[in-house]
This record gives structure tokens, C-alpha cells and sequence, in this order.
């Protein structure tokens, strides 16, 4: 059923795209028939290296809007990884049950899942016809810095636990990855494909694969690298600790975002730039 209700939502997804003039077949097909007929004159050229790996760095250095978002991607799944090591770590230490822990967890996950459907379909189709999205982009890593000096400095609000109340407690802990995660599953997904709207057929798809292969994976992977080689050295990493590179992620995360945020073009511009490309293909 559910599968059956994918497919139906996923072909009626694509008939309200083509029928407003947004199919990438159209123009899939109009840069395949450009390139047959350009094939003549670029014979002095016909040597050049015409890989994924080219392509995709011609393309990054062509868009500056690409690498802006591929840093901001890298920030973004760091901070959510430390935040991930922060969750377990906290539940594992408060429920050393395992059977209430992945409970605890599958609760967890399905409020996550419950927020986001609400926030993406519910709050955000009102809100974006009157936000900007540079203002979304530099809202959600603001948000995450709130509540990560809150993990850092549980003594705020009183909400620590531990001896001396110097470590944040569950609740905090899980209240800064509940934000993390429904945001990053609804606001910033959304922001995300709204990037790639506006660009030209090459940057669009070919960007997002890159983007999407590397991106993602690199990001989570190079927080857990780090961790580990901090574990290394320095032997076991505390709660208290990791709180603290939380913080630095989130203020790594604001810096990426706030330089995307003056690259992704407004509403407006969006619309101009759409409608150009709608009318040249």
C-alpha cells in the first residue's frame, strides 16, 4: 500500500511539473542535441578530459552557489554527527536497559518524523511565500548555536545533571538533536532543492549528484574521523566535552550558512531566473 500510494504521488508530482513548463526530459534532450551538433567544431578540442571529475569542477568553479552549499553540507552533517554521539552517549548512560533504550530511540526517531511532516507540509508551504530563504538559512544553524551553549553550559537553565550539575542532562541533550534533525528534514531540505531551481541544466543535476554522493557521506564521515583521532590522543571524550565542539559545529555551520544565504538568490530573482530559462528552452 504504501509503495502503491509512492508511485501514485511521485507520477502525480511529475505531471504538475510538466504541466508548468518544468520537465527535465524537455531539456535533458535539447543538451543532448546541442552537443550532437556542436560535435564538429569542437574537433581540435575532442582530447580533453570530459570525466565526472571535470565536469563536476568546472561546474563548482563556474557556480560559486555549488561549493557555498557543498561547505554549508559538510558543516551541517558534522554538527548533526556530534549531536548523534551526544544522544547515544546520554542514553546509553541514563537507560542501560537495552530493550527500553531502543525504545527510547524508535519514540525518539518517530517524533522526529512527526515534526518534520508537520513542519513540511503544514507550516513551511504558508511561511515560504512570504520568508526569504536567506533568512530560513541563517536562522537554523542561529537556533543550533542557542542550543548548543545551553549543552555547553547546562548551569544556564539549571537543567544539568552530575555531581555538580556540570553536564547537560537527557532532556537537553535530546531537545538539541530533536531540533537538529526535524529541522535538517524539513527547513533545510526544502531550502536545499530550492537552490538548485534557479540553475542552468549542468549545475542542476550534475551539482546535486556530486553534492549528494559526497557531500552527505563526507560530512558525517569527517566528524566521526575527528572524534576517533580525538579519542586517540587525548583518551576518552566526556559528555561535557562533546558539548563543546557542539558549539564550535554550530558556529562553523553559521559561518557556511551565512555565505550561502548572500549567494542563493531571493524569491523574486528565483522567479525571473526560472521564467528566462522556461522561455529560452
Amino acid at each position: 500500500i504504501v509503495l502503491g500510494l509512492s508511485v501514485f504521488f511521485g507520477e502525480r508530482a511529475y505531471s504538475i511539473a510538466e504541466k508548468n513548463g518544468f520537465n527535465p526530459a524537455d531539456e535533458h534532450n535539447r543538451k543532448k542535441k546541442e552537443g550532437k551538433d556542436s560535435t564538429n567544431n569542437k574537433s581540435s578540442t575532442s582530447n580533453k578530459e570530459d570525466g565526472l571529475i571535470t565536469k563536476a569542477r568546472d561546474v563548482f568553479t563556474r557556480v560559486p552557489t555549488l561549493w557555498a552549499l557543498f561547505c554549508e553540507i559538510l558543516a551541517c552533517q558534522g554538527l548533526s554527527t556530534l549531536l548523534n554521539v551526544c544522544t547515544v552517549t546520554k542514553v546509553s548512560e541514563v537507560i542501560p536497559d537495552d530493550t527500553e533504550r531502543a525504545g527510547w530511540m524508535g519514540k525518539f526517531f518517530a517524533t522526529v518524523n512527526v515534526l518534520s511532516c508537520i513542519l513540511q507540509f503544514g507550516v513551511l508551504p504558508v511561511t515560504s511565500s512570504f520568508t526569504e530563504p536567506s533568512l530560513l538559512w541563517k536562522g537554523m544553524p542561529m537556533i543550533m548555536i542557542i542550543m548548543t551553549v545551553l549543552l555547553a553550559f547546562p548551569k544556564i537553565t539549571g537543567g544539568g545533571s552530575g555531581g555538580n550539575g556540570v553536564e547537560p542532562s537527557l532532556n537537553m541533550v535530546a531537545s538539541a538533536f530533536l531540533v537538529m534533525k526535524t529541522m535538517e528534514f524539513s527547513v533545510r531540505r526544502m531550502l536545499d532543492e530550492m537552490v538548485y531551481v534557479p540553475l542552468d541544466y549542468e549545475s542542476r543535476f550534475l551539482g546535486k549528484e556530486v553534492i549528494g554522493v559526497l557531500g552527505y557521506r563526507f560530512g558525517k564521515s569527517a566528524a566521526s574521523l575527528a572524534l576517533s583521532a580525538l579519542t586517540s590522543s587525548l583518551g576518552a571524550v566526556g559528555l561535557r566535552e562533546l558539548s563543546y565542539f557542539t558549539t564550535g559545529a554550530a558556529g562553523l555551520w553559521l559561518g557556511t550558512a551565512w555565505r550561502l544565504s548572500t549567494l542563493v538568490p531571493t524569491r523574486a530573482e528565483a522567479e525571473e531566473a526560472y521564467k528566462k530559462m522556461k522561455k529560452d528552452s
